[in-house]
């Protein structure tokens, strides 16, 4: 009697105590809900492809992972005790895949519970083809201007090309690499660095280094001068011998350091070489420039002449040279502008013995 009376007593009304129930379980599961927080973190996706396929598109380097826990647990756990991979070596053929993101656990991260990890993205679709690789030329990328008194002469890269490798159709396209900036301010000498190579494709990858050697010569700069209308100087006439005909002016463009404008003659720039020509006749003989210590000839005219020689005497030739210009109210250089035109010539100007630079006389051939 005593047992019928509880079993009445519990299951009298007992749709309401299953409610009770049920109201009291979904009360306990929304306050361990309301107890968990949530965490997103960024971590690097590592993309597995076999040696012979490359990726051709875009893929994300980074991936935001969810971690959601108690506050102590979530937080407990670092960013690199989490990593996510993806994993294509099984595929051959070009095409575009898509293959889910995987999430490793280690260290806290394997000890700590409750603990929910979610990748986002959750899988991801990347384009492969074939891997090439192929060398290409290395461009120097500058930064910065050099002092207006100096100037880059040459430079050398070392090595001149480097080899890449990606996909067949990226590759194909790329016809350089360039250098990280390379800080020219402030240079006076010459230099040499070492300096990383870009990517200006990240899909693109080097084979071997990827740096380069860098080698500068700098040097002070040099202003361009024109001169015109300058004397061609005979040397090494034979005695008992002159000039037939007047000798034409030369013109000559050069480099010429500043303070060599001031030490120097320009009626001796120009000359030609007689101490072959021994006896009366026509010759085709070589025009030389004797360029001052320091000036680079970039051209000159006319570079060999037909000259006449005649005994001394026997006619009215004798003179020197020919265009005689009166001396100009600047000095001996003319205006002075750089890259301006210089003329002048003093007739009857001692001659110098400066160091010839540029063409030379070449031997004298008589035309009986």
């Amino acid at each position: 009697m005593k047992l019928d009376r509880l079993l009445n007593a519990a299951f009298r009304d007992w749709p309401a105590k299953v409610l009770s129930l049920a109201i009291a379980l979904l009360l306990m599961l929304f306050f361990n809900l309301t107890r968990l927080e949530q965490r997103t973190i960024s971590i690097p996706l590592t993309v597995s492809i076999n040696d012979e396929m490359a990726p051709s598109s875009q893929y994300p380097r980074m991936i935001r992972v969810t971690l959601r826990g108690e506050r102590d647990v979530i937080y407990g756990v670092r960013d690199d005790e989490i990593s996510a991979s993806l994993d294509l070596a099984e595929f051959k053929n070009e095409g575009v895949f898509r293959a889910p993101i995987r999430l490793e656990k280690r260290g806290n991260a394997l000890l700590a519970d409750p603990l929910e990890i979610y990748p986002d993205p959750s899988e991801v679709a990347i384009g492969l083809e074939r891997r090439v690789a192929k060398m290409v030329p290395v461009t120097p990328s500058f930064k910065g201007f050099l002092d207006s008194s100096f100037e880059l002469t040459t430079f050398e890269l070392t090595p001149p090309e480097v080899a890449i490798s990606g996909p067949a159709g990226l590759v194909a396209r790329t016809t350089e690499v360039s250098t990280d900036t390379i800080e020219l301010s402030g240079k006076k000498s010459d230099f040499t660095v070492n300096v990383r190579l870009l990517k200006k494709e990240s899909l693109l990858d080097f084979v071997g280094k990827e740096s380069v050697v860098f080698a500068a010569k700098v040097r002070r700069s040099l202003d361009v001068k024109n001169f015109s209308n300058l004397r061609i100087s005979p040397r090494g006439l034979a005695p008992g011998l002159e000039l037939a005909d007047i000798l034409p002016t030369g013109s000559v463009r050069m480099h010429i350091p500043e303070e060599a404008m001031n030490s120097f003659d320009q009626n001796d720039l120009f000359y030609i070489d007689l101490s072959e020509c021994t006896k009366p006749g026509t010759y085709t003989v070589a025009v030389a420039v004797a360029a001052p210590d320091g000036a680079i000839v970039e051209t000159y005219e006319p570079q060999s002449l037909a000259v006449s020689l005649q005994s001394a005497g026997s006619g009215s030739g004798g003179r020197l040279s020919g265009a005689i210009v009166p001396a100009s109210p600047f000095g001996l250089f003319g205006t002075g502008q750089k890259n301006g035109t210089q003329s002048g010539s003093q007739q009857g100007a001692a001659l110098q013995p400066p160091s010839t630079m540029g063409a030379q006389a070449a031997p004298a051939e008589a035309k009986p």
